[in-house]
């Protein structure tokens, strides 16, 4: 926000105020229910009020040569108006309407922060939770991915809290579990991957998995990332109290190319929407919207939680296919291997392709029956100069092909090398 619009704002907040003491309006009853529709109590704004005003006292005498701060432009005008029994409840008004990008520390942004973290504290003793939500997204692809022109994929979330903390994430094509020792992933018909208790198999789901944490954790991202937060407060259609928390934040990443641009939340401009019950600070609903030019598109939603529900170990293990086809992580290869860039990997695996050489394929990526079948045999017409797009720790490489029944494919082939062999292989595209 910048200075003139700042104190474009000042002036308004500050006559508008001046226009209720016109009218006769109770100051207390006014001020009060300005500071309750923010979110926060009017003794605990007082408390704060009062030692940011002795803060700011205390700054002044110590720089009696600076030039005038808020409060200073904030008296000058009263006193001009003559009306000083309102500068109290003028400053407090403003302060409540207006996020001040300066010196204010309890402003809509700051009380937001707040409830945030009350709500963090409320979930601090929780034994379980289980969440139902729908996101836009493909069934048997990545946690990650999603399409603003995709349909709706309903997306379930387990997490048993305490000495060993397990979790399961399930959407119809992909699930992931973590049993407290290591996690599992199964691509379904056929396919699955081992990993530790961090694997990154959920991606941005699993901040949210973890209840307890996930109101601190979108603060650290607010701070981070410069998101913006707002407060407001409504009575909801159970009759009861809530706390609405909105945070805005721009797509986080690269974009000279925006390939993955609105391809995950983190990497879109997205709005997300918290819903708290203002007495239990419980969260108990969350929507999260992409924008794209001036389109808000609803991406995920949280349709049901429950808390403290009791789990089965049984939810928390896997049983797999006899024919499953393990992923392995990439051998360390000696040789030409190591010094292959990316455009040479990207080379070298469809050459392999081409060739029907399977074993020299699955030295680049995984190989799979469904693959054989689509592109053996095929032919390769061009590969482009690699870029790199949003989060992702590799590259990307055009490429166009021939398949063995005459049908062309173009499209991006990825690789990375932040592997244990520290080698480029292929990570999707395909």
């Amino acid at each position: 926000m910048s200075a003139d619009h700042t104190n474009k704002n000042f002036i308004k907040g500050v006559n508008n105020f001046m226009n209720y003491g016109e009218k006769k309006v109770n100051e207390e009853e006014y001020l009060d229910g300005e500071i309750k529709a923010a979110g926060i109590s009017p003794e605990a704004f007082s408390e704060k009020f009062a030692a940011f005003m002795e803060q700011k006292a205390g700054q002044a005498a110590q720089r009696p040569e600076s030039a005038p701060g808020f409060f200073e432009t904030l008296k000058a005008y009263v006193s001009a108006h003559k009306k000083p029994a309102f500068a109290f409840c003028a400053a407090a008004a403003l302060m409540l309407a207006v996020v001040y990008r300066g010196e204010l520390p309890f402003t809509a942004s700051a009380m937001a922060a707040e409830v945030l973290e009350e709500g963090a504290k409320a979930l601090a003793n929780l034994k379980s939770i289980h969440i139902s939500a729908r996101m836009r997204t493909l069934e048997r692809d990545n946690f990650e991915l999603i399409g603003l022109d995709y349909g709706f994929v309903d997306v379930q979330l387990w997490k048993s809290f305490g000495g060993e903390p397990k979790w399961r994430v399930e959407k119809p094509g992909r699930v992931a579990v973590m049993d407290g020792q290591g996690s599992l992933l199964f691509i379904k018909p056929d396919s699955a991957v081992k990993g530790g208790r961090d694997a990154g198999f959920v991606q941005w789901l699993k901040p949210l998995m973890n209840a307890d944490k996930v109101l601190e954790h979108e603060l650290a991202l607010a701070k981070e990332q410069s998101s913006e937060l707002e407060l407001t407060r409504a009575t909801g259609a159970d009759g009861k109290e809530k706390l609405t928390v909105t945070v805005t934040a721009k797509a986080q990443g690269e974009y000279t190319n925006d390939w993955c641009k609105n391809r995950s939340i983190t990497e879109a401009d997205n709005t997300r929407v918290y819903r708290f019950d203002a007495a239990t600070k419980r969260l108990e609903a969350l929507q999260v919207y992409v924008q794209k030019d001036s389109v808000k598109t609803l991406v995920f939603e949280i349709t049901g939680i429950e808390y403290d529900k009791e789990l089965d170990d049984s939810l928390f293990a896997l049983q797999l296919p006899k024919n499953v086809e393990w992923r392995t992580p990439p051998a360390a290869l000696g040789g030409d291997y190591a010094k292959l860039g990316p455009v040479e990997t990207a080379q070298a695996y469809f050459k392999a392709l081409a060739n029907k050489d399977w074993d020299e394929a699955a030295k680049f990526g995984h190989v799979s029956q469904k693959l054989k079948d689509a592109y053996g045999g095929l032919e390769l017409i061009s590969l482009g100069k690699p870029f790199k797009s949003g989060l992702y720790r590799g590259y990307f490489i055009p490429y166009e092909l021939t398949f063995s029944s005459g049908e062309t494919k173009k499209w991006n082939i990825a690789v990375r090398n932040d592997n244990p062999a520290k080698r480029y292989v292929v990570d999707g595209g395909i």
